[in-house]
């Protein structure tokens, strides 16, 4: 449905996308700090395995995995850099 939405609602850069992504992967619901792993279990658990979003969940997992990569590998890069 990409191609009917992007009207609408027109996507954001690969780099901010992949932020947000990090950012709702990386905290639970209540904000403590976790894993993106332990955040698609937890996401799975809450919904069960058979529901539309635990569904979902994983099959983005992969996709999920390699957003908070390139978060991560952006962070690492940045630190590398002089100020």
């Amino acid at each position: 449905m990409r191609a009917e939405l992007d009207g609408e609602f027109p996507r954001e850069s690969e780099h901010l996308n992949d932020a947000l992504c990090y950012c709702d992967m990386s905290t639970t619901p209540d904000g403590t700090p976790t894993n993106p792993i332990d955040r698609i279990n937890e996401i799975t658990g809450r919904y069960g395995p058979d529901s539309l979003i635990g569904k979902f969940i994983r099959r983005a997992e992969p996709e999920i995995i390699d957003c908070t990569c390139r978060v991560l590998e952006r962070v690492a890069a940045a630190k590398r850099q002089p100020m």
